[in-house]
């Protein structure tokens, strides 16, 4: 098993997203973990078939999808409560070489100077607080110009050890997500008393939703959302769903504007892809997305993802483009 691979493009940063669809998924990354978890040689016809293109992209991307059920240690459950897989030295130092290349580890640059809007998303409490400090940290150095800034968390108890952490980051009364992205948001960007504030409560799992706008001593305007679920009575709002109401609900999205996702690295290739099939496709704006750098946030402990992590997140890349090659 190789331990170094050439880095892989990020999907729909290029002119040609089914292109970049179609690169991704022969690319030797891909192949090599493939080729690393296959129980037989049918499964092993798998990284043929990704390699030559055999097949619509459709196809190889649902095969793909069904080998991943492997990696799904999660069941349903939140990140930080999945089980780790039992893996060999090997299998581990091929997932870190994959996820290197595949943009999972960091190493993703920003295109642009100024962007029009720059979207924080939300997640485990660590993510709320060290994305919205890093969003900040990258205007306040001078990195990057921004007309707005938007933090979108969801309706999400905290669950596991996100109250001890909560604790640790000096706010223990929160419990949820939501709060916990309005809390970060405030300390990274010094916002004091928000300037409105909207939503409704639910009885349905996916059905509250909320907004808080604020604005800097500079005057930039900042507001902290969680979005309804597209199924609300079925889950609550997952990252589609957040983007679209984004771009329907809190901005009013125009042909060239410039968006900037900011997420943790394991993140970046499915949150980005998502980002392409919601937000450039039907808007025509160009996206880009960033992980926060380890060690730029003063305080912020350095996050050190397992290989069953990584595992994780890949098949979580193929499913968000599963969904952008159906739109395409």
């Amino acid at each position: 098993m190789g331990s170094k691979f050439e880095p892989v493009p990020l999907v729909g940063r290029k002119v040609d997203p089914a292109a970049d669809v179609e690169a991704w998924l022969a690319s030797s990354p891909v192949g090599a973990l493939v080729e690393a978890f296959a129980a037989n040689d049918q499964e092993r016809s798998l990284v043929a078939d990704l390699a030559d293109a055999r097949g619509t992209a459709a196809e190889r991307l649902a095969r793909l999808d069904a080998f991943t059920d492997r990696w799904d240690t999660r069941q349903g459950r939140e990140r930080n409560q999945a089980t780790e897989l039992s893996l060999v030295g090997e299998q581990e130092e091929l997932v870190f070489a994959a996820a290197d290349a595949l943009g999972m580890r960091g190493g993703i640059g920003l295109r642009f100077k100024r962007y029009d809007h720059i979207l924080m998303l939300g997640g485990l409490i660590r993510a709320c607080l060290v994305r919205t400090a890093y969003a900040a940290h990258l205007i306040d150095t001078g990195v990057i110009e921004a007309a707005s800034v938007t933090a979108l968390g969801g309706h999400r108890p905290f669950v596991g050890n996100e109250f001890e952490l909560a604790a640790q980051a000096g706010a223990p009364e929160l419990a949820e997500e939501y709060d916990a992205m309005d809390y970060g948001t405030r300390v990274a960007f010094g916002l004091k008393e928000p300037t409105s504030v909207e939503g409704e409560d639910s009885p349905l799992p996916g059905g509250t939703w909320g907004v808080r706008r604020y604005r800097t001593e500079a005057g930039m305007p900042v507001q902290v959302a969680a979005a309804p679920s597209s199924e609300p009575t079925k889950r609550r709002a997952d990252t589609p769903d957040s983007y679209a109401f984004f771009a329907k609900q809190l901005a009013a999205l125009q042909p060239g504007e410039r968006l900037l996702m900011v997420t943790t690295p394991i993140y970046v290739p499915a949150q980005h892809a998502a980002a392409v099939r919601m937000l450039a496709l039907p808007y025509g704006v160009e996206v880009d997305t960033v992980g926060n750098e380890p060690g730029v946030i003063p305080g912020a402990a350095v996050q050190q993802f397992s290989a069953t992590k990584y595992l994780l997140e890949v098949r979580s890349t193929v499913r968000a483009l599963r969904r952008l090659a159906a739109e395409l």
